[in-house]
């Protein structure tokens, strides 16, 4: 009989390791399928900054680059976004032919309808007019992207915080 009851226990001490085991291996699984869904989250995260970023990283042109700028801030006023591309027509007519003006407006209105973040066409293109533009052109682009904040009122808090990183990254 007593070596019944040490069967017994053996088995019983068998099956709560069991289960134990069985416990942790689930855990594991569980933090393994957790990790597995954040460094899916972070991916799908990095492809959606590229995809984002792509139509500004496709920009090569000063002109087109500034176009797209003033677009992305007159965004922070949607109401008066008509009379801003008015604003870049009349101040860019010598800078973009006028057959070439209705093109570049609509490809930067559809890239600038992308931008999520304000400062990202000013990140994206402070290189390129750093090295394509002399100091008088960088002065005529402030002026510009001043004239657009301004169209139809007040500048948003956004505009004049953008337009004082243009001011800081393009004159110092």
């Amino acid at each position: 009989m007593p070596f019944l009851g040490v069967l017994l226990m053996v088995a019983a001490g068998a099956a709560v390791w069991w289960w134990r085991l069985k416990m942790v291996k689930e855990a594991g699984s569980e933090i393994i399928d957790s990790v597995e869904r954040m460094r899916g989250a972070f991916n799908r995260r990095q492809f959606r900054k590229k995809a984002e970023a792509a139509p500004l990283a496709s920009i090569q042109n000063p002109a087109i680059a500034a176009v797209v700028f003033f677009l992305t801030l007159a965004n922070e006023k949607p109401m008066q976004k008509d009379l801003a591309k008015e604003i870049i027509r009349e101040r860019m007519k010598d800078i973009i032919a006028a057959k070439d003006m209705d093109e570049v407006l609509i490809f930067a209105d559809w890239t600038a309808g992308s931008v999520v973040n304000i400062d990202d066409p000013l990140r994206r293109f402070r290189d390129l007019w750093l090295n394509a533009l002399d100091d008088g052109e960088r002065r005529q682009l402030i002026s510009m992207a001043e004239d657009i904040a301004d169209a139809g009122g007040e500048r948003t808090m956004q505009q004049a915080d953008v337009l004082q990183k243009l001011k800081r990254a393009l004159l110092n």
